[in-house]
């Protein structure tokens, strides 16, 4: 990890020129454990988008946070025209997420490709670095690009800027940031598209298979005494993945998990928020269909 390098500019966007070289181990730590007036700025761009100040909040990240260029090292102005050679990263962004700690967490441990994964600052979005071949050209940086945006659109946010490999990436702060050390390379190429289409397609319905699930449901509301979102989520996921795999109907399936909030002894205190976290995980889930077990 202190091997990898890439640089840093300083606190105002249009200085184009970087001011020096981080690691990639000391950007994660300073990441996680930034300076507390750092973390005031943090906190007043939360804020600012709670309130729904866009204004300010873009203001704020230009004119306060270093920003950094992971997938390149430049010669002089951040321009393709001056990129230098690439340094095998790639920036993944999610943007205006509900459950963007949720989603940080499902796509850290679904892809071990992703190095490390972290809030944004105003925690309704989600950056990751991603380890991919060290590439020679602008276009071949782009094919792995958009490879990795065919796993990648079909999530809540995905945001395809990413593309631009001397796009800035802001400071941020996330003391639950994840890493690891050991991790994947992502190595398939694509095309660019122009139909980021994150909808399901219909799929046909398997005769009778509609009651394993109904029984799954079932057996997994059994079991939730306590500590219900976790749980819930988990659950729902599951049932996303038969969804998508023609198990069952979708409305079917929601239907039944609602009847369930709604008259689970623990899940009822809360129907309205459980719902929610049962909707979303159950979507989340539609992306990776399951298969029963005979």
């Amino acid at each position: 990890m202190d091997k990898i390098k890439f640089q840093y500019y300083p606190a105002r966007v249009k200085s184009n020129k970087p001011i020096g070289f981080t690691t990639l181990d000391y950007f994660i730590k300073s990441t996680k454990h930034p300076k507390q007036s750092v973390i005031d700025i943090f906190n007043r761009i939360a804020t600012a988008e709670s309130e729904g100040d866009m204004k300010l909040k873009s203001e704020l990240k230009q004119n306060n946070l270093f920003y950094f260029t992971p997938a390149v090292i430049v010669g002089g102005l951040r321009r393709y025209k001056n990129i230098q050679f690439f340094t095998g990263l790639m920036v993944l962004d999610f943007d205006h997420i509900d459950y963007a700690e949720e989603l940080k967490k499902y796509l850290f441990n679904t892809y071990n490709f992703i190095i490390a994964a972290w809030l944004s600052p105003s925690k309704k979005g989600i950056k990751a670095l991603v380890s991919i071949p060290i590439v020679v050209s602008v276009d071949e940086f782009k094919e792995y690009y958009y490879g990795i945006c065919t796993e990648m659109e079909n999530y809540e946010g995905f945001d395809e800027s990413g593309q631009n490999c001397v796009l800035p990436l802001f400071q941020s702060y996330d003391s639950n940031l994840l890493q690891r050390n050991s991790f994947e390379t992502w190595d398939i190429k694509g095309e660019k598209t122009n139909d980021f289409n994150k909808s399901i397609p219909p799929v046909q319905i398997s005769p009778g298979s509609d009651k394993s699930i109904i029984k799954l449901i079932n057996s997994g509301f059994n079991n939730i005494t306590d500590n219900g979102h976790p749980q819930l989520r988990g659950l729902c996921l599951a049932v996303g993945g038969y969804v998508s795999s023609g198990y069952i109907n979708e409305n079917e399936a929601i239907n039944h998990i609602n009847w369930n909030i709604e008259n689970h002894n623990y899940l009822r205190k809360g129907v309205s928020g459980y719902k929610k976290t049962a909707l979303w995980a159950l979507n989340l889930g539609k992306n990776k269909p399951l298969s029963l077990k005979n």
